[in-house]
């Protein structure tokens, strides 16, 4: 992989690496899809947009509804409340490999891996990088994709973790 350029927009690169043996391509692509639509609107609201900012709870939107209490209790490590006061925010690594949990080829549930990384710029110019590693959970439930659990640590130059499953 090369270095992204400065300035330019990161995809979310999602690629599923265990699980899917059994499981149609079709219905893969689908979950993978839907899935990655999850983490995207996730990841934006987390910790895109324009800062300085303070609404990050619509970033758990996505999320089951108690699991979403529980992240609202983690928000500094979940989402970039902590650099909130920032310039702004740029992703540079988005990537998260999934894990099926199928039966009889159909996908009731996910973990997603992921690995995200952003450069943090301060109002005085300074450039830090936090990145967010650790497992999403994630169910299938009324044809709808949510977060259930996680279990993430937050760098940021602090190390803080946090971890819920319901």
């Amino acid at each position: 992989d090369r270095p992204e350029e400065p300035g330019r927009s990161v995809a979310l690169r999602l690629k599923t690496v265990h699980g899917a043996d059994n499981v149609a391509e079709r219905t893969r692509t689908a979950v993978e899809t839907e899935i990655g639509d999850v983490l995207a609107r996730y990841v934006v609201g987390a910790y895109l947009g324009e800062y300085p900012r303070q609404d990050f709870v619509s970033s758990f939107d996505d999320f089951t509804p108690s699991t979403a209490r529980t992240a609202a209790r983690d928000i500094e490590v979940l989402t970039g409340a902590g650099f909130a006061d920032a310039s702004s925010v740029r992703a540079s690594v988005l990537e998260a490999r999934l894990s099926l949990f199928a039966v009889e080829g159909r996908v009731l549930g996910a973990t997603a891996a992921v690995q995200f990384r952003f450069e943090v710029a301060s109002r005085n110019g300074e450039k830090t990088t936090a990145a967010l590693r650790g497992r999403l959970m994630l169910v299938n439930e009324n044809d709808a994709w949510s977060v259930f659990g996680y279990d993430v640590a937050l760098d940021d130059g602090g190390f803080v973790e946090a971890g819920v499953s319901s």
